[in-house]
């Protein structure tokens, strides 16, 4: 018989292993009851052959595998190791207004001034840099606001009893220098002398499409009004989803 070809001991070997393993694989029970009685010697050399073939190569798995462990320790890849088991968080910001640092003004003033890590304020993969929130990974992100105004009697009169009270999230665009109001929100407000207390909330959030190295940046009228408790004034964004 021609090396080349399998004997028909052999192909009837086969079919046997085929039917008594169908959905099984070999090294999964011992022989036993009909199957042993029906297999030729020959044919349970093969399957034991088949058996170490398998055993074998899955040794040799194991071991490429605890060998690129050993040799990340061994060269300090502790952080790769980490990335590895671990997923990468999500990047996500809450930050806080910074009380001692308010701008003055009436109209459209820029908040620059805002705590990242301290109190309930935090931050991860992302940047706050120069008074404003970049984005570092592209994403569909929530991007929310919330800014309280309020006014005592003690702090002096106000100069108008009527006042506009705005707050506007923003967008940059560092590379081309293009800058566009996502979300607005706020009222005009009658805050007479009279009254003792005034106080008026605003809050805005909703989705939009983040590229990396967008910026996001909060504006508001009448900054000296606002309350600068953690509670009180703040905004954030989390990253929901990537781009498709």
């Amino acid at each position: 018989m021609e090396p080349s070809r399998i004997s028909e001991d052999d192909t009837h070997c086969l079919e046997t292993l085929l039917k008594f393993r169908t959905n099984s694989a070999l090294q999964e029970t011992p022989l036993g009851g009909q199957e042993a009685k029906l297999m030729s010697d020959s044919c349970r050399k093969m399957k034991q052959a088949f058996q170490g073939a398998v055993e074998k190569e899955l040794q040799h798995i194991v071991g490429k595998e605890h060998t690129r462990a050993e040799k990340a320790i061994m060269e300090g890849s502790w952080l790769d190791l980490a990335r590895i088991s671990k997923p990468e968080q999500q990047p996500f910001a809450h930050l806080t207004i910074n009380g001692t640092n308010i701008p003055s003004g009436s109209h459209k003033v820029n908040l620059s001034s805002w705590y990242h890590d301290r109190g309930w304020a935090n931050i991860s993969n992302m940047t706050f840099s120069n008074g404003k929130l970049r984005v570092n990974q592209d994403g569909f992100y929530y991007l929310y606001a919330n800014i309280c105004f309020r006014h005592h009697e003690t702090s002096g009169n106000l100069a108008e009893e009527s006042i506009q009270l705005m707050v506007y999230v923003t967008k940059t665009n560092v590379k081309i220098k293009k800058s566009d109001t996502l979300m607005k929100g706020g009222s005009t407000k009658s805050w007479s002398g009279s009254s003792e207390f005034h106080f008026y909330s605003v809050n805005v959030g909703g989705f939009f499409k983040l590229r990396s190295g967008e910026e996001i940046s909060i504006q508001v009228s009448n900054p000296s009004l606002l309350d600068p408790a953690q509670d009180a004034t703040y905004f954030g964004a989390f990253k929901v989803r990537d781009i498709d």
